[in-house]
């Protein structure tokens, strides 16, 4: 998926929601396992299932503070009164000792530099937790409405203990403290570096008052709530995904990007037979992918993989250099070093014995169908390309129209969409007028300056009623907007002021799809708001004509979103809601293409 520049939330969390409610267990779960972890400014709290799969047994991690996001455990086992675990995709590992009744577990958390206690307890539900005050606001942000949550369970001591959730951000637990005196509050939150002051109401069921952090300091009301508000802690259902046992060889391969010094890991799945077959590299969007593309629990790439692989096709996927099991530095890399792992890849299938050499292509999702004709032209001996949803037009024009086309999806009025457009046309002008030679801080300055400047431009005429535009930039020179203005500035910096976005803005995809000389599919839903079909679709295939192509084909395929499920309206919102990973019309569109191209079963 390509990255979105948008307005970034005010408070830059990393991690995803709270829910304290029971967890639907699966019917089958044979054990649950429940324990909290204590990773000093924050507390997570975790469930294992353990499933009983034929001899053998499976597991599954819920992490309650990260939005109820489910995990599929590598490597469980249990062996004597050893318990562990390993989670691949987050690099981490788990090792405890059982105690002699077996129903606790004492061990060690391990990820990256940290090696933190955890304690599991067996259970037969989810223990819930009743603070003894939950206060719940929404904090308008500008572009942006964050819903907050403030527990606070009451102590011996002056300051009680708070734990902060923000809840459309799926980020919760959050450590602070809670300093009640009188009817005066003050919330803080030092991970975040955020507090809250105010005061309580005659009743006792509102606060008034004002949230800050960092630079920015916003009114905010906060309503008093008898239990929290919970992300529901549902299983989300994605029946496309497959299960073992495959109805074909998988096999789990590494290969070298020899130029870049790092090698990648990925999963190789080969149709039954001798072979040689025809074969497919998967590409993924942008931001840093596992080998499935994995997103909200859909897998579009295991699906898309085992669909080719059952049609005679192999499939390789990898993970992303810097991603999961695959080496080098992710942070740095741009699409042209992307360009470079796609082509490591294919030189790998040139070298097994199974696959047609002559007949390998590459299938690219969103940014990795800018990759594709990028190694299409390094190496003409790739047989084919399919661009699934690739950008025809350089990344601002995808920016500027999908920043536009999302907000719209989210029912943003007018006045939001112009002040999108200005803050993403001001902050790329910036970048293409410094061209690097700045630091951070001076860009900063300078965006500040020039956003403000912009704003006060489009500003509601002096006089208009108060409240017409709750928006705080409809005030540019207040002090609150200035505050917004400059959290919004050096946020989006942030992602855009990186050797990545750097180049995705500048490039155009025409000059190298004119020398692409492969047969070529090009794909859209027609609701993708991320890359608009009526935008870049007929780019790719005007810049194909023209360098001569005459095995182009072009396809829009009916009520699909960016993602390729069947769906209402193309807002991301939609995107976990959906239990289809990929519509069969997609699968359908693309196998058979590639059938005709270089074969595979019919």
């Amino acid at each position: 998926m390509l990255r979105l520049l948008a307005i970034l939330p005010l408070l830059l969390l990393s991690l995803t929601a709270l829910a304290q409610n029971p967890l639907e267990i699966q019917p089958q779960a044979a054990e649950l396992w429940y324990g909290k972890l204590d990773a000093d400014v924050r507390e997570f709290r975790f469930l294992i299932e353990v499933n009983q799969q034929g001899t053998g047994r499976t597991a599954v991690l819920t992490s309650f503070d990260e939005g109820s996001t489910r995990f599929k455990l590598d490597r469980f086992q249990v062996a004597e009164r050893l318990f562990e675990f390993e989670l691949k995709s987050t690099k981490a590992i788990y090792s405890g000792q059982l105690n002699e009744a077996g129903d606790v577990v004492t061990g060690n958390w391990q990820q990256g530099p940290a090696n933190l206690p955890l304690r599991f307890e067996r259970v037969e539900a989810v223990p819930i937790e009743q603070p003894d005050e939950v206060w719940v606001g929404t904090l308008n942000a500008g572009f942006q409405k964050l819903k907050m949550q403030f527990r606070i369970f009451r102590t011996d001591e002056p300051e009680q203990l708070l734990l902060f959730d923000s809840l459309n951000q799926s980020a919760g637990g959050f450590r602070g403290k809670a300093k009640l005196t009188g009817s005066e509050v003050e919330f803080s939150v030092p991970a975040l570096g955020a507090t809250f002051t105010g005061s309580k109401s005659a009743d006792g069921k509102l606060l008034e008052g004002k949230f800050k952090q960092g630079p920015g300091e916003f009114p905010l009301q906060l309503e008093w709530r008898d239990e929290p508000e919970l992300a529901t802690a549902i299983i989300r259902r994605r029946p496309q995904t497959p299960q073992p046992p495959y109805a074909y060889r998988s096999e789990e391969v590494r290969f070298a990007n020899s130029a870049a010094g790092i090698e990648l890991a990925g999963t190789l799945t080969l149709p039954e037979g001798a072979g040689p077959f025809p074969a497919a590299i998967l590409v993924s969007g942008s931001g840093p992918q596992d080998r499935d593309e994995t997103i909200l629990e859909h897998k579009p790439f295991h699906v898309l993989a085992d669909h080719l692989t059952q049609a005679g096709i192999a499939v390789l996927r990898y993970d992303d250099r810097g991603v999961a099991e695959s080496g080098g530095k992710f942070s740095t890399a741009t699409s042209e070093d992307f360009t470079g792992d796609a082509l490591a890849a294919f030189a790998y299938l040139q070298g097994r014995a199974e696959i047609a050499s002559g007949r390998v292509g590459i299938i690219g999702h969103s940014e990795g169908g800018l990759i594709a004709p990028w190694a299409a032209v390094r190496n003409p001996n790739v047989a084919w390309i399919v661009l699934l949803a690739g950008p025809g037009v350089n990344g601002e024009q995808i920016l500027y129209s999908q920043g536009q086309l999302l907000l719209k999806a989210e029912g943003a009025d007018e006045a939001a969409l112009a002040r999108q457009r200005l803050v993403q046309e001001t902050l790329i002008g910036l970048l293409r007028e410094q061209d690097g030679n700045s630091d951070r801080e001076t860009l900063g300055q300078r965006g500040v300056e020039l956003l403000s400047q912009k704003l006060r431009a489009i500003a509601p005429p002096a006089g208009q009623p108060e409240g017409t535009d709750p928006n705080p930039l409809a005030e540019p020179d207040s002090e609150t907007s200035q505050a917004l203005i400059k959290s919004l500035v050096l946020a989006n910096l942030g992602v855009m002021d990186t050797p990545w976005f750097r180049l995705f803005v500048r490039h155009e995809p025409g000059p190298i799809l004119q020398q692409v000389k492969c047969p070529v599919l090009a794909v859209n839903g027609s609701k993708d708001l991320q890359v608009d079909p009526q935008l870049n679709l007929p780019a790719i295939e005007k810049a194909l004509r023209a360098g001569g192509n005459t095995d182009v084909t072009i396809r829009e395929l009916q009520g699909l979103n960016h993602l390729f499920q069947s769906c209402q309206t193309g807002a991301a919102s939609e995107y976990e809601q959906i239990e289809e990973t990929l519509a069969p019309q997609l699968l359908e569109t693309v196998v058979s293409w590639i059938q005709s191209k270089a074969g595979g079963r019919k």
